[in-house]
């Protein structure tokens, strides 16, 4: 590995030649940030609607992405020879759910605003199944609650998620005691379920349960909160309680069009492989309460910034020469609505996923400030931890690792190719400023306020860029990597 390193950092010498001199990098550096204010300034403005898919906004998201592409000397790289890649989506919501429960007494029927169900699937009738409690993941395994009806608690339900499914239950009630954290939920939920239209539907249902329900439902079963709790500490387990259930979930379907957008620029050598850019170009066109005075979802940071990072990147990358690997640059749909486009276009490729040697995702990028740290999403699960470190090094950049930046794995893009054991990996700045970062979650994440200005910070994204095209150039030429090197 000593000669690899000699190489890359004679190579990114070369690189950075141009930009020796302090005015000279200055330069560079505004002009990238310019570059990238852009993109996210055009992206992020009324004009694109907030970028749902299916959209007329969402269509010129499409349409601008492969333009530029296009004028930075990309070629089509759909397999059908355009430069869209179809995905048909299904949104599913429900016109009317019912869920009827009998105790020992007078049973009682639950329906209206205190319940909310989401269910990919155009409906759901259980005529009449048992009730259970579940306050653990002890004693439950693949198919174990089937066509039960599960009762979680709100504060259990997300580490009980994966057991839960693997049960295979007929509907999970996740229960909620506070107001506030069931009206935030509700409205996701409201929005429907998503999912590709190639996709099997679903065969459990998720429910939602205000506080009143909850309180009403434990008097039906003639128990408390705390009582459950209990009992379910002494079984170890599902508490089956006395009751049974009957649910009716009647389903309104809509289908709408949408597409990745695939630009390639082939490489030198042929046979060598292909290295990836992604970002996701949707956002959720409008989101907030009924009657707020902004509701519409820019979402400049989520992620015109990602958008930006990637096109400003192909864009050096393309004026520099193509690289010794095919480099692929997909912007892709409906990530918000459950990474939809990543994995139709993973399920789907226009090109062997095998010969991926590293894909990078970009995704949320304009956050810190210039100087932070750099983070990695996916570290350890890759080939890829050596080459981003040296990478790294030879641009004197400070990584910060850390295990609870891994929780985001499952929730961006590059998850669509990493569970298919292709190398994929988030690598920026925007977690490199913890403070910075939980502002941007806790204040803008999926709200009005995500939207262009002025002062918005894009020196951390801009950093980023220059980054991205030396992870580029290091997995995208022979000389520098080779897989099986590592």
């Amino acid at each position: 590995m000593a000669g690899l390193r000699t190489g890359f950092a004679l190579m990114a010498a070369a690189l950075l030649a141009g930009c020796a001199t302090v005015p000279s990098q200055r330069a560079e550096f505004e002009a990238v940030r310019v570059a990238l204010d852009g993109h996210i300034r055009t992206l992020a403005s009324p004009e694109y609607g907030g970028r749902m898919p299916g959209t007329e906004g969402g269509q010129l998201t499409e349409k601008y992405v492969a333009d530029t592409l296009a004028g930075y000397g990309y070629e089509a790289g759909a397999a059908d020879g355009s430069w869209f890649q179809k995905v048909g989506i299904e949104r599913f919501s429900p016109s009317s759910s019912s869920l009827v429960i009998t105790g020992k007494g007078k049973p009682a029927r639950f329906e209206g605003d205190g319940l909310i169900v989401r269910l990919r699937a155009d409906g759901m009738l259980v005529p009449d199944s048992g009730v259970v409690f579940v306050g653990s993941g002890e004693g439950l395994h693949e198919g174990s609650l089937a066509g039960q009806v599960v009762l979680v608690r709100a504060d259990d339900v997300q580490q009980l998620a994966d057991d839960l499914l693997d049960a295979e239950p007929a509907a999970i009630v996740t229960l909620f005691d506070d107001q506030d954290r069931f009206d935030r939920l509700a409205r996701n939920f409201r929005r429907g379920r998503y999912g590709l239209a190639s996709e099997e539907t679903e065969t459990t249902a998720f429910a939602l349960f205000a506080p009143g329900f909850t309180a009403r439902l434990l008097d039906t079963l003639h128990v408390t909160d705390q009582q459950l709790g209990e009992r379910a500490a002494e079984a170890e387990g599902p508490v089956v309680l006395d009751a049974r259930a009957k649910l009716t979930v009647d389903q309104d379907k809509e289908t709408v069009e949408s597409a990745n957008v695939i630009g390639v620029l082939h490489g030198r050598v042929k046979g060598s492989g292909t290295v990836m850019m992604l970002a996701h170009w949707d956002h959720l066109g409008t989101c907030g309460k009924e009657g707020d005075e902004d509701r519409l979802c820019n979402g400049a940071v989520d992620n015109a910034s990602g958008v930006g990072v990637m096109l400003e990147t192909a864009r050096r990358i393309a004026a520099e020469g193509p690289l010794d690997r095919d480099l692929y640059v997909i912007g892709t749909t409906a990530e918000e609505l459950g990474l939809l486009g990543a994995e139709a276009f993973a399920e789907d490729p226009p090109f062997p996923l095998p010969t991926v040697v590293a894909a990078f995702n970009m995704d949320t990028m304009a956050i810190s400030p210039r100087g932070a740290p750099i983070t990695v999403i996916g570290d350890g699960r890759t080939p890829l931890d050596h080459g981003i470190r040296e990478v790294a090094e030879s641009l004197g950049r400070k990584l910060d690792i850390r295990e609870e930046h891994q929780e985001f794995v499952a929730r961006q893009d590059g998850w669509a190719l990493l569970s298919r054991d292709v190398p994929a990996v988030l690598v920026g700045t925007a977690m490199g400023d913890e403070a910075a970062f939980g502002g941007f979650m806790s204040s803008h994440y999926h709200r009005a306020s995500d939207e262009w200005r002025e002062d918005l910070e894009l020196g951390g994204a801009t950093e980023d860029i220059l980054l991205h095209v030396a992870l580029l150039h290091f997995f995208g030429n022979e000389a520098s990597y080779r897989p099986g090197d590592d």
